[in-house]
């Protein structure tokens, strides 16, 4: 018998839990392997969408303080300029 191996691949630890439960849900032998090939078990890829959530609420912050930031100093240059034109 010809065994055919499938390969799925994503970024998205949700996506790859569904994909996971949908194809053990229809009989298959399935795994999820990390980037290097090596099999890890569900926790782990439970824990990693933790850690992304964790990581983009904090990403969100930065990004939002670095759009104040730029925003600040843009108004301020402006403002700088008005004294220098005299207005």
């Amino acid at each position: 018998m010809t065994t055919w191996i499938i390969r799925s691949e994503t970024d998205d630890p949700k996506r790859a839990l569904e994909l996971f439960e949908d194809q053990r849900k229809r009989g298959y032998k399935v795994w999820i392997e990390d980037e290097n090939g090596r099999n890890v078990d569900k926790q782990f890829v439970k824990e990693s969408e933790v850690k992304r959530k964790e990581r983009s609420r904090g990403d969100f912050i930065v990004g939002t303080l670095i759009w104040v930031v730029m925003a600040a100093i843009i108004l301020g240059g402006l403002y700088a300029l008005s004294f220098l034109a005299g207005d």
